[in-house]
């Protein structure tokens, strides 16, 4: 899950653009790139707004707890967290502290289809 987040909503939505504009584009489009400059050149109009569409941008912790929740009720028991920010450290202290605690990931497995196999 690419994320984004920082203390203030608007440094956390300027940091996804600043580190994310260029990872924006769908295939064909990405795959014809083949060096940094082109992805430059096409990411240059990509705004803040369209950034915020593949990457979760909030400074609300609370908000990123509810859409981490929202992976593990679907069923995923893994989800992998990506800070797009370069300061890995205080992302990593306050999700650990402030946010992993609170997803409610406790419930029972579901039962697997060799637990109900007829004998």
């Amino acid at each position: 899950m690419h994320l984004s987040w920082a203390p203030d909503e608007d440094q956390a939505l300027a940091l996804a653009h600043d580190q994310w504009r260029t990872n924006v584009h769908t295939p064909p489009v990405s795959w014809d790139l083949d060096n940094v400059e082109l992805f430059d050149i096409v990411s240059e109009h990509i705004t803040p707004e369209q950034v915020a569409g593949t990457v979760n941008v909030s400074s609300d912790l609370g908000r990123h707890t509810a859409w981490l929740q929202e992976s593990a009720d679907l069923g995923f028991d893994t989800v992998m967290l990506h800070h797009v920010g370069r300061e890995q450290s205080l992302f990593i202290d306050t999700f650990g502290a402030e946010v992993l605690p609170r997803l409610d990931v406790t419930r029972p497995l579901p039962a697997t289809a060799k637990e109900y196999r007829c004998v």
